[in-house]
């Protein structure tokens, strides 16, 4: 199964009894009984705690260095040596007796059995019985795991040990506590009577689990509390009469960490997740949500996988009676709100491929109301509607779709809806030098809800490509003929029924590949130098009465220079009689292969107008030549990346749009990003302005322990902060905290907004995060808020 999301796997178990036996392979021990725990002082050398300046440089982490330390184990390299119980017993002392079957030794007593070491002032050893009782001082070791008390009583046979005001360490959890009774069993549970354990360092009391009695499970990951307080800076916050706890990230059943918040979309906004591991295949997560001006919503995340099904992924919300919403809309709107949402995949017997990614809101305005985990969420215009079924043959791809669209803006008409599109296209082997047919057919049904042109469409392309490939360059000639069928619905200006439209096309396609040895700085380089030539010839054929589709024109850019049609979707055959050069130089390093720097640059000449207009009333476009077109991308090393694009009129003397953007990671966790964007419509009108807008963010930790974050987007034509972010975050050894808060516009995607509009309004959220380490944390928003706003951002290890 998957692995769940971050937010699924820290997690405490739901309250309730449990019975906890302290029995020990069949028998039992008396602890002392004490009213309270017992106060133990924290040796942190015999804990085998190191100061930061002590630990070697290949063992720190960004927790040693927020720990100012961390557990060495000294036995970490014997988890592999012989078992113990297939070990001979090895004792030495400064004295000793034997007395029938036992020995008794007396100062500075060390015991080995294997991987295992047993240490004390006193010992008594039983040779039949295979057991060990000892006293003061006592330390017990294996891989993993150290031990440390005032008596002990061994069974070295079986690995069982019982000791009396104890510590005790658990390296690979970084967990550590104290005991008046501690036990370890044969199966390496370890049962703490009157105790305490923590995950902050041993000089550190930041939050403590107190209880009455544990049970602490290495092997599965969990610890179980019965009668537990919850401390935090020495002030107990919370009782449990029954807790269980996780001692590693695998999920587990239980209540997760709740989530606060506060944004002008609601108000106060508290979830409180319960997690549900139902099986290892299958779970659920069930997140009831306070929000104060809206009332109760209800949010459920399901998750199931199976092989002859797939993986299937199953969720939504129901919110009754929104109060803000029902003072909002008009009175004829149902103020209950609801969401359903189903993802899958699936791969069959190799050949048959399957996906569902469907989403239904009960309003347009659900999604940005409500889904607040995300910004890009809340900007979202559509909801996808789609279910698809692939046939993957050796020769043939047949492809069956049925995709619609929920509009989320009231102003943007719905997408058409292909119900369905049947695609089936010949894949071929690309063998060099050898002939390659083309073959592809596509029935494609549209329907709409609204008053517009409907019908079914026919596209189809037969052909044959040639592909030639030397060490040194390429050539690949193609040519075939495309052909559009359509069965109208007319409506508005179409009046025809069955229009129809078809087009030859033939290209060439041929680069060449040089290369030489350089250096830069003192380092060796490849560098190449790649020119490539691309012609392209297709018919013009009439399709002013055939409709849109499915179709948009592509954004113009380098790659663009190398395509066979600057339309997406099939309703437009373009027509072209035009070359487009290019070149693109790269310097490659050496020692790595790894590309540091390159550079394009290219052109499309235009020996003929092009007639073909997505809107076929549109004029002809008449320019001798496209736009100049560069992208730059230069990787010095792993922490620095340059990104570039220009797209310059030479015609005009216009840059018509053009960006960059700056990633830096010095390391430790930094990122550091700078951008900047320009775009000029090459027809500006009122309704198409320029937009220029500037770009920063980063994530900058600032000493030990705190950590500045901050992104802020900048519109240059409205001079005013279009979206910008501050937070802050306090991360010790133990515990994190960040607060942020959000300001940002409310807009529609791909439309320019007018930041003058009195009516724009200027949303706020305020989030916070605290995550207790080892035991999880509230506040996920926080974690998926700096994902979207900070390019490069990745949450680090505790």
């Amino acid at each position: 199964m998957s692995p769940a999301p971050a937010n699924h796997r820290r997690l405490v178990s739901s309250i309730k009894p449990l019975a906890l036996s302290m029995a020990l392979c069949g028998a039992t021990h008396a602890w002392a009984e004490e009213d309270e725990i017992r106060e133990i002082v924290i040796e942190p050398a015999k804990l085998d705690w190191v100061k930061l300046r002590q630990v070697p440089e290949e063992l720190r982490d960004r927790r040693c260095e927020n720990c100012d330390g961390r557990y060495i184990d000294p036995l970490a390299d014997q988890k592999n040596g012989p078992e113990p119980d297939l070990a001979d017993i090895e004792a030495s002392a400064r004295s000793s007796e034997m007395r029938g079957n036992q020995v008794f030794l007396e100062g500075g007593v060390r015991v080995t059995q294997g991987y295992r070491q047993l240490s004390s002032d006193r010992a008594i050893i039983d040779r039949v019985e295979r057991t060990a009782v000892l006293e003061g001082n006592i330390e017990v070791r294996e891989p993993g795991v150290v031990m440390l008390g005032e008596r002990a009583e061994i069974r070295p046979k079986t690995g069982e040990a019982i000791i009396d005001n104890s510590q005790f360490v658990l390296h690979d959890l970084h967990l550590r506590g104290t005991a008046t009774g501690l036990a370890r069993s044969e199966e390496g549970l370890v049962f703490v009577e009157n105790g305490t354990v923590s995950y902050c360092a041993p000089e550190d009391a930041d939050w403590v689990l107190r209880a009455d009695s544990m049970e602490l499970d290495p092997e599965e990951g969990i610890g179980t509390a019965k009668g537990a307080k919850f401390d935090v800076g020495g002030v107990p916050v919370f009782y449990f009469p029954w807790l269980r706890f996780p001692l590693d990230d695998r999920r587990r059943t239980g209540l997760l960490f709740p989530d606060i918040g506060s944004d002008t979309r609601g108000g106060l906004d508290v979830s409180a997740p319960v997690y549900l591991n139902l099986a290892p295949n299958y779970d659920l997560l069930y997140t009831p949500r306070y929000i104060d001006e809206r009332g109760t919503n209800h949010e459920f995340d399901g998750r199931y996988m199976d092989k002859r099904i797939g993986f299937w992924q199953a969720g939504g919300a129901y919110l009754a009676d929104d109060e803000r919403y029902a003072r909002e809309v008009l009175e004829d709107r149902n103020p209950d709100r609801w969401l359903a949402r189903v993802n899958h995949n699936g791969l069959f017997s190799q050949r048959w491929r399957t996906q569902v990614n469907y989403s239904k809101a009960s309003d347009a305005n659900y999604v940005k109301d409500l889904d607040t985990a995300s910004i890009n969420n809340r900007r979202e215009t559509a909801l996808l509607q789609l279910g698809s079924v692939d046939y993957l043959g050796d020769q043939w791809l047949v492809d069956l779709d049925v995709q619609q669209f929920q509009s989320l803006a009231d102003d943007i008409n719905n997408d058409y809806k292909k119900l369905p599109q049947l695609t089936a296209q010949y894949r071929g082997d690309r063998t060099p030098f050898e002939f390659d047919p083309i073959a592809l057919v596509q029935y494609s049904n549209f329907d709409t809800d609204e008053d517009r042109v409907t019908g079914q469409r026919v596209y189809a392309e037969a052909g044959v490509t040639y592909p030639m490939l030397w060490q040194f360059g390429f050539l690949r000639p193609t040519a075939k003929y495309r052909q559009l069928e359509y069965d109208l619905d007319p409506q508005g200006r179409f009046t025809e029924e069955t229009p129809s439209a078809g087009s030859a096309l033939v290209n060439l396609d041929g680069g060449l590949f040089f290369e030489r040895s350089t250096s830069i700085a003192g380092k060796g380089m490849l560098q190449t130098l790649e020119p490539r030539l691309y012609y392209l010839y297709s018919e013009f054929d009439d399709q002013t009465d055939q409709p849109d589709f499915d179709s948009a024109e592509l954004t113009f850019s380098y790659n663009q220079l190398f395509r066979e049609t600057r339309f997406s979707g099939r309703d437009r055959l373009d027509d072209a009689n035009q070359l487009s050069l290019g070149l693109t130089t790269r310097f490659i390093s050496e020692d790595t292969g790894r590309e540091q720097f390159s550079a394009s640059v290219g052109q499309i000449f235009y020996f003929q107008d092009r007639e073909v207009r997505l809107n076929p009333v549109a004029p002809p476009l008449e320019q001798s030549g496209s736009e100049l077109a560069g992208e730059l991308v230069w990787n010095p090393n792993d922490r620095l990346s340059l990104r570039s694009n220009l797209q310059y009129d030479p015609y005009s003397g216009d840059t018509n749009a053009g960006n960059f953007n700056v990633n830096y990671k010095p390391g430790n966790g930094a990122v550091y990003n700078v951008g900047y964007s320009y775009r000029r419509p090459i027809t500006v009108t009122s309704l198409a302005s320029t937009t220029e807008q500037a770009n920063l963010s980063a994530y900058i930790p600032m000493g030990r322990n705190w950590s500045f974050f901050v992104s802020w987007a900048y519109s240059i034509e409205a001079q005013d902060s279009v979206e910008d972010m501050v937070g802050i975050e306090y991360d010790s050894c133990c515990w994190k905290f960040r607060l942020l808060h959000l300001r940002y516009f409310d807009t529609i995607p791909g439309q320019i907004p007018d930041f003058t509009d009195p009516e724009l309004e200027r949303e706020h959220s305020t989030q916070f995060q605290i995550v207790l380490k080892g035991m999880g944390g509230f506040g996920n928003r926080v974690e998926n808020l700096l994902g979207d706003l900070i390019r490069g951002f990745e949450e680090r290890e505790i």
